[in-house]
């Protein structure tokens, strides 16, 4: 079965994003242990779902983890083993069709930060002072979240800025990200609150290469990627520091903070999902490509956040 991974891998190097590879390989692992090693076409539907049942019930992997994650992976590559471009070293996939029961599942808040939330954490990202020992650790709380904020952009798609990505283009200072989930770059313009609080001085002080992370200070090759390492210490320094409601995602609350904000100001949907890199819901929408000066109109409307009051109130 690792053979097989690893033949899938080198075949979808270059179609599918870096991070579903290396969760796929996870769930890949977790099953070839499972299964001892068997042949991947010995193995049933039976298998499969005793080897889900084992993540649930032994590993407390939630159900909705395993059918979304694990069942997913394994299904894709046994899929692929069944075709020509795997070379139907396979006759059947046993995963296809193949989940556990979910349980229903209530939420217990919003996923958006609410109004004191967005204040303790902007304020303490605007409180970070530069740590001459461990630069990057300090410019990453101190610009992340300000940048999410604006942007709606996830967080190891902000962790993976280089220098060169921050430029100006038809009189906008904008960002490239150029490392996201979809695999698709995407510009987005920068709000103009980020350059008053001095951004633009801190890239133009930043040798070239990543803003966020030390190339020196990661090893090279490692299945995790520095960008990554970093948007899970942003995260982890966030819950820490503003001591966050467990019920809200540290980083990914800002994509639905941003979103809401933006309908608030009245930025329709596509420069919505433009911006954040959400996927159209319709063909008729991916005809439509938004400019980047309707992109810098929607980053103009968008309201500012005033922390230094009692409450994030939305200004023009």
């Amino acid at each position: 079965m690792d053979a097989l991974f690893e033949r899938w891998a080198a075949c979808n190097a270059d179609k599918r994003a870096r991070n579903t590879i290396k969760r796929y390989r996870a769930s890949f692992r977790s099953l070839a242990a499972f299964a001892s090693q068997r042949d991947a076409r010995s193995l049933s539907a039976d298998d499969l779902f005793e080897w889900a049942e084992k993540r649930r019930d032994v590993e407390g992997v939630s159900p909705r983890a395993i059918n979304k994650n694990d069942l997913v992976a394994v299904s894709s590559v046994f899929q692929w083993a069944c075709g020509r471009s795997g070379r139907q070293v396979l006759t059947r996939n046993p995963a296809r069709g193949l989940s556990l029961d979910e349980p229903r599942v209530v939420g217990q808040r919003e996923r958006t930060f609410r109004e004191q939330e967005i204040i303790a954490i902007l304020k303490a990202a605007s409180a970070v002072q530069q740590d001459h020992a461990h630069p990057t650790r300090s410019a990453v709380r101190r610009w992340c979240p300000w940048l999410a904020a604006y942007s709606g952009a996830r967080i190891a798609e902000l962790t993976s800025l280089f220098r060169e990505d921050i430029r100006i283009e038809c009189g906008a200072l904008v960002m490239d990200l150029r490392v996201t989930k979809a695999g698709e770059p995407r510009t987005v313009p920068l709000h103009k609150h980020l350059l008053e609080q001095g951004f633009l001085e801190f890239v133009e002080a930043s040798g070239s290469g990543p803003l966020f992370y030390d190339l020196k200070r990661h090893k090279a090759n490692a299945e995790t990627s520095p960008a990554e390492q970093q948007a899970k210490a942003v995260a982890k320094w966030v819950r820490e520091t503003v001591h966050l409601d467990p019920g809200v995602d540290p980083n990914h609350g800002w994509r639905h903070t941003f979103k809401t904000r933006a309908l608030g100001a009245g930025i329709e949907e596509r420069l919505r999902d433009a911006i954040t890199g959400h996927r159209v819901a319709s063909v008729g929408r991916r005809y439509e490509t938004p400019s980047l000066s309707m992109l810098s109109g929607a980053i103009e409307r968008f309201p500012r956040y005033e922390i230094s009051t009692s409450t994030a109130t939305q200004q023009h």
